[in-house]
This record gives structure tokens, sequence and C-alpha cells, in this order.
């Protein structure tokens, strides 16, 4: 009986030691264009600031309405090393259309273009969909992800900022 407690046990701590792992891969890395034309590479911020990463759409209701917190949580833990990066599933011709939606929104934080969504496929495989967030630690880990937030998820997302930037 106690051999099999303790083959029980030793199975339960491989399966959240593997569950840990796989929660805790490297986050890919990129270099995409941002709105203005200027290549922004997450290699950069790795080592330096933790990265929440926002894949959204201009056509998308519900990333629209994730913004403006996203953009709250930028100007509230940018001094203590939060860098927000959204990154736009729309269409290369639309860039005039992802500046004017990211102004209207109220957002300031930078805003890339993935033009082939190759970076949402990097960080979701085949079950690609937005809205979408990505919070990478100072490791270049990615330490939570959020897929089709709701309302209310805000306050996850936030959490999870405040553990990985070591505030809690």
């Amino acid at each position: 009986m106690r051999k099999l407690v303790s083959i029980a046990t030793l199975l339960v701590l491989v399966a959240a030691t593997a569950v840990g792992a796989e929660a805790m891969r490297k986050a890919p890395l990129f270099m995409l264009e941002d709105v203005n034309g200027n290549q922004v590479k997450l290699s950069t911020f790795i080592g330096d600031k933790v990265v929440v990463l926002d894949f959204w759409a201009v056509g998308c209701a519900p990333c629209l309405t994730v913004m403006p917190h996203m953009e709250d949580m930028w100007q509230t833990y940018k001094g203590q090393g939060l860098v927000v990066i959204g990154i736009s599933e729309d269409l290369p011709r639309n860039v005039s259309s992802v500046k004017a939606k990211a102004r209207e929104v109220g957002v300031t934080y930078t805003i890339v273009l993935d033009k082939n969504a190759a970076a949402l496929t990097a960080y979701q495989g085949g079950d690609a969909g937005i809205p979408f967030i990505v919070v990478i630690d100072l490791s270049g880990n990615i330490y939570q992800t959020f897929r089709r937030i709701q309302p209310g998820d805000e306050d996850k997302i936030e959490t999870a900022i405040r553990e990985a930037l070591g505030l809690e």
C-alpha cells in the first residue's frame, strides 16, 4: 500500500512538473514593423521588461473593449518595468485604419503589424483567436495567456502582470 501511495505521489509530482514546464515555455521571438514603419524586436525587452502582447484587430469588438484596459495597465506599471505591444492582425493595406482605431480607443503603446499572422500562430498554434493576451516574464518565458477574453478578465490579467513584475 505504501508503494502505491508513493507511486501515486510521484506521478502527481511528475504531472505537475510537466504542466509547469509547458506553461513556462520560452516566448517565440519576433521582429515586426510598427504602424510608423519602425522595426520592433521582442528580444530587445527580454531580460529588462515584463512584456504584454495584445493581439487584436480593427473589426474585433471584444479586442477594442480590452485595449483601454491594457492602456491603463501600461500607464500604471510602465514605471515598474512593463511594456505593452499591441499586435494588429489586420491586413497590411489597412495600416491607416489600424492607426486611426488605436488613436480612437486611446492607445498610446506600440502597435505592430502581424502581416501574415506568423506571431499569432507562433503563440497559439492552430487554435488562433482574438482577443489574445500574452504575459511574458523577465526571463522571456510565457508567464500566462488569456484567450478569447471576456468582460471582467481584466482583473486576472492585471494580477498576472503584477505577479510577473514581482509586485504580488
